[in-house]
């Protein structure tokens, strides 16, 4: 029932890629046309674009994503919590900064969709669309079943406003991980696959990684370790950008033969074994002192202070140990609604097996 209810999922993601990518504008624009304007009427901030023959006076209005709004805070130097600050209470003020600051650069990719600005990037940016990521995906891992029968099936499908997730696994990739040195034949089972990653907005490279499942629980680990495709190209002329057929095949061709390795690469049964063997030599080892180590993971990496007691309830079921440890904050993560921060808490799990139990107490 679980594969088919993801397959239901997978049909509607791949339809909502498929609107947006009928939907969505890109634009390269002189940083000194790039304007914008507080609408009082609708109390939002708003940026105006060139949108005929690059002709400065004949501009379309658009909003902003928070993903935007970001970039520009980013790019005018302006500190963020100041930028958000002044957008709730002093927006014209801030319209006024941003004007003022923003022109840099010469050009600059400009993302819009849904009648939304969702990214300022550089005129430079290689556009991967999440749209062209899922497909080959699905191409690549119907390859290897028919192939190698590699058994994969995609576990999971996200999107995000920034990023696109694509979790698949693999039957043929289980091992166990063994949680007691007093007791070898206890031990937690793993299967392993992958997780891809892309960003169409500039919040990251394309991702292959390698992605563990633990069976009891269905927890998530991601490893550090990483195939990765940098969103850089050629600097594009100015106006709106619009691809052919035939120069989006010549430009894709060596791409997605080089993304097709990382999938191929990253789901090799070696890479899988190593992985595990690294695991195991740490699993059992006890944490001697629970609950300073809950404290100091959520120091150390930057977790709300009002995780500890969920994470300390979760590491006392999960037992004392760095695997324990481990699983406690991928089920953590399990609770999370926002996807990307359960994404990054599925790799902090995988780095808490990688320190030394010293680091942790």
């Amino acid at each position: 029932m679980e594969k088919e209810y993801e397959m239901r999922k997978l049909v509607e993601l791949a339809r909502e890629l498929e609107r947006q990518k009928q939907s969505k504008k890109d634009f390269i624009v002189p940083s000194e046309q790039i304007r914008t304007m507080y609408d009082i009427g609708k109390k939002t901030i708003r940026l105006s674009l060139p949108t005929a023959n690059n002709d400065p006076h004949d501009v379309e209005l658009f909003g902003i994503t928070d993903t935007c709004h970001d970039q520009l805070a980013q790019k005018t130097k302006i500190p963020t919590q100041f930028y958000r600050r002044l957008k709730e209470d002093h927006p014209e003020l801030l319209v006024r900064n941003i004007n003022e600051l923003i022109q840099e650069k010469d050009k600059r990719l400009v993302r819009v969709l849904d009648g939304n600005v969702r990214a300022l990037l550089s005129d430079r940016y290689r556009i991967i669309d999440n749209y062209d990521v899922l497909f080959n995906a699905m191409d690549q891992f119907k390859t290897l079943n028919t192939e190698n029968d590699a058994r994969i099936f995609v576990k999971r499908a996200d999107l995000s406003e920034t990023r696109l997730y694509v979790k698949a696994i693999s039957d043929r990739l289980k091992d166990t991980i063994f949680t007691n040195k007093e007791k070898p034949e206890v031990g937690d089972m793993v299967e392993g696959g992958i997780i891809i990653m892309n960003s169409e907005v500039g919040a990251g490279a394309y991702k292959v990684m390698p992605f563990m499942n633990v069976l009891k629980c269905q927890n998530g680990m991601i490893s550090e370790e990483s195939f990765t495709k940098v969103h850089l190209g050629r600097s594009k002329s100015i106006g709106q950008i619009d691809w052919s057929d035939e120069t989006l095949s010549l430009e894709d061709a060596a791409l997605w033969s080089k993304i097709s390795d990382m999938i191929k690469g990253t789901f090799d049964p070696e890479i899988f074994m190593k992985w595990v063997d690294r695991i195991n030599d740490k699993a059992s080892t006890v944490i001697e002192k629970p609950i300073l180590a809950v404290n100091n993971v959520v120091k150390n990496y930057d977790l709300p202070k009002s995780k500890a007691e969920e994470l300390l309830s979760q590491f006392s079921q999960e037992g004392f140990t760095q695997w324990g440890l481990c699983n406690a904050v991928t089920a953590v993560a399990k609770n999370e609604t926002n996807y990307d921060r359960q994404i990054e808490l599925e790799k902090l799990g995988t780095r808490l097996m990688e320190v030394e139990v010293e680091e942790l107490q």
